[in-house]
């Protein structure tokens, strides 16, 4: 299985990337809209057959939502006291 390690020096070293290439990328939104287009062009140009390329762009659209939600329940304050940091693993299926 492969590993994510989702660090804050990586996220914004990427952020300071798409910056120098493109200033306006100070806007979060562009920037993320910069890394999708990165991703799709990745899976596109990969060489995989067709039907696997729409599994793993199912997979990572997946893995995104699933990024978004833990990411947006750590900014909130836990309900449970017990409740602590969890992260998990993705691979491709």
């Amino acid at each position: 299985m492969t590993e994510i390690v989702l660090k804050p020096e990586l996220i914004k070293g990427l952020q300071k990337v798409l910056v120098e290439y493109e200033p306006a990328n100070e806007d979060p939104i562009l920037a993320a809209q910069y890394l999708s287009a990165v991703v799709g062009s990745i899976v596109a140009t990969s060489g995989i057959p067709q039907e696997q390329q729409d599994d793993i762009l199912k997979q990572l659209l997946d893995f995104i939502k699933y990024v978004y939600d833990q990411q947006s329940k750590s900014s909130e304050p836990p309900s449970d006291p017990q409740t602590g940091d969890a992260f998990g693993k993705w691979s491709p299926k």
